[in-house]
């Protein structure tokens, strides 16, 4: 009795300002421009530099704030995470160019991936390396002499920065354990950076390893300005929803970001 109460004393508050002088509206600034692609949710799209879910007529992005160049193609597929996808491997990868990417601001790099066919405990894989007077690259190696791995490995590199210790961080020496290898099995890889100098590693929404430079940050001198999505060789992955975004994200917005994507392809939700 006492909530009605309360919501009728509400309501003749609102029927006697009713009876008042109009109050001016609130000015408002200029509607932010938004994209129209689903894959791509609002609180993202302030950083956005570059969206490729591989839907548009002849493999251009849809989004490429940055002007980033494509250098050759990569084989559109029809079975993507969310509609149609790209597969690297012997024909190549996604390979873009652009001084945007260098680390030396925060940045995010983003996107789906799936094995074209069951990894073998001797079966390594690129997906995503950026290039300069260094590299920062995270990628699967198999069984092996490279640092006597007995199975395949998830891997994160930071190398050949003049300044910056080598790091090469075996960061799970049995991978398939903890990441299913199997064909068409998509997974999500985010490699993050911020502060200069902080690289995280995310896989299916949660951190997978971080590194932190010894010896100085990351600056433009480091000429980082081209980023490869994918694979080269055998055996091929597929990518999907590829993001690059001037942000670094939380390991929250990941997840949640993960999370509607998943549930989209749970429910069929349809493509733009």
């Amino acid at each position: 009795m006492r909530r009605f109460t309360l919501n009728l004393a509400a309501m003749a508050g609102l029927l006697s300002a009713s009876c008042r002088a109009p109050v001016p509206p609130v000015a408002v600034g200029p509607t932010r421009e938004m994209t129209a692609f689903l894959g791509v949710p609002p609180e993202l799209e302030d950083r956005l530099l570059y969206y490729h879910g591989f839907e548009q007529i002849g493999g251009r992005p849809e989004v490429n704030k940055a002007d980033m160049a494509q250098v050759g193609n990569v084989n559109s597929v029809p079975d993507g995470m969310r509609g149609r996808g790209a597969l690297t491997g012997k024909s190549g990868a996604l390979q873009l160019r652009s001084p945007e990417l260098s680390p030396h601001k925060p940045l995010t790099v983003m996107f789906w991936w799936a094995l074209a066919e069951d990894a073998k405990p001797e079966t390594g894989f690129g997906l995503v390396h950026l290039q300069g007077r260094g590299i920062i690259s995270h990628f699967a190696a198999g069984k092996g002499p490279w640092c006597a791995l007995q199975r395949n490995a998830g891997i994160l590199q930071v190398y050949n920065f003049p300044g910056i210790q080598n790091v090469n961080g075996i960061y799970d020496a049995n991978w398939a354990e903890h990441v299913e290898l199997k064909a068409g099995v998509w997974h999500h890889t985010a490699l993050v950076i911020q502060g200069a100098s902080l690289v995280e590693v995310y896989t299916d929404g949660r951190l997978a390893w971080k590194t932190r430079n010894d010896g100085r940050p990351f600056n433009e001198d480091d000429k980082v300005g081209e980023v490869t999505v994918g694979t080269r060789g055998a055996p091929g992955v597929a990518i999907d929803e590829v993001l690059i975004l001037r942000r670094a994200l939380t390991a929250a917005e990941i997840a949640d970001y993960m999370a509607a994507i998943r549930q989209m392809r749970q429910v069929g939700y349809p493509v733009e």
